[in-house]
């Protein structure tokens, strides 16, 4: 039987199975990748993801969609290209001249040139392209757009179409912008590298995304914000539920939770979290919910908060350590078993 490579190739376009939320977790069920192709390329195969290579057009429609940043194009590097279109000071990004899919881009992406650039920028689509990825740029547009404003920044990103003589020559501007990207990522050495080493449990995209906030951190004039419709994230762990069975951080694939050396409290860090959903999922209680409001400044300093704290103490039956949560000195296990078995405690007189 065919056998499933983990890192599988088309032309260009590559995908690192390893770094997958559906290989991360057997039960996980992210599909945005088959959701932005047109081609059927991406799927499920023995519960693991896999590329098809007979489908695939290399065209990078999927990657910016992906919440860990396991697809990817070898010819275009996207940290060399928003550093190489920073250091133009151009207010425009034009598809397939400048960057070979706007399906490449996401919110944290467009956040990130809006804020390094200070200004307006206009993103220039192709009119060829399906009201698919027209849709998708769309809501990255609005969401991002959404973010600017909560925050107080002036500036916004704009869509509009190709004019029509620059549709002409857009294959011979994309491979000089290709070149120009990988040069610029030989230049950018040490910035690449840093969000390389990040990116073993974070996304290069958020990095990058927190270390664009902190260069105006001083200018934002709200930092108590709503997740809603935003490309944030915020947890909380409801304290009667929780087991601290641990296995929300053992699932974790950004360490955004993390337990205390003692082992009696769960942490975390907003700044760490991809919206991956695995803790909700792993959790047999339900005891981790989504927090709807966010300080940005613990976002971006990748502060971290105290969600549960458990007090351990010895029951006066078994004598073994439990959680105590105000319901007495005896443990739930002794509890279920008085309750359950009662009757083998009952005397011969009194039957």
């Amino acid at each position: 039987m065919e056998n499933i490579n983990f890192l599988q190739t088309k032309d260009f376009f590559s995908l690192n199975a390893l770094k997958c939320l559906r290989n991360e977790y057997l039960f996980n069920d992210c599909q945005l990748c088959f959701e932005r192709c047109s081609y059927n390329a991406l799927g499920i195969f023995k519960n693991k993801i896999k590329l098809f290579e007979e489908l695939c057009t290399s065209c990078g429609a999927c990657i910016g969609v992906c919440p860990t940043e396991s697809l990817s194009l070898s010819t275009f590097d996207m940290s060399a290209f928003i550093f190489n279109f920073l250091e133009k000071e151009v207010n425009q990004i034009i598809e397939k001249m400048d960057i070979p899919h706007f399906g490449m881009l996401d919110s944290y992406h467009l956040i990130s040139l809006v804020l390094r650039s200070k200004r307006n920028l206009f993103l220039q689509f192709d009119e060829n392209n399906s009201s698919k990825d027209l849709d998708y740029i769309e809501s990255q547009i609005k969401q991002s757009n959404l973010f600017l404003s909560s925050i107080g920044v002036e500036h916004s990103l704009f869509l509009k179409p190709h004019v029509s003589e620059l549709q002409n020559n857009s294959r011979r501007h994309l491979f000089k912008t290709l070149v120009q990207a990988k040069n610029g990522l030989q230049q950018n050495s040490s910035v690449s590298q840093k969000l390389t080493q990040e990116q073993k449990t974070l996304p290069a995209k958020v990095t990058l995304f927190k270390n664009s906030l902190k260069l105006v951190c001083e200018d934002i004039v709200n930092t108590q914000i709503s997740t809603q419709d935003l490309p944030l994230y915020n947890q909380k762990i409801d304290f009667q539920r929780c087991t601290n069975c641990v296995e929300c951080i053992t699932f974790c694939p950004t360490n955004a939770l993390f337990q205390s050396a003692t082992k009696e409290s769960i942490y975390f860090q907003s700044g760490k979290c991809i919206g991956c959903n695995i803790c909700h999922q792993v959790c047999q209680h339900n005891a981790i919910q989504e927090e709807k409001n966010l300080d940005l400044i613990a976002f971006m300093f990748d502060k971290a908060e105290l969600l549960v704290k458990f007090e351990y103490i010895k029951c006066d039956e078994c004598n073994n350590m439990f959680i105590h949560k105000n319901q007495g000195t005896v443990c739930d296990v002794c509890k279920d078993y008085a309750y359950n078995h009662n009757n083998m405690f009952t005397l011969a007189k009194d039957l």
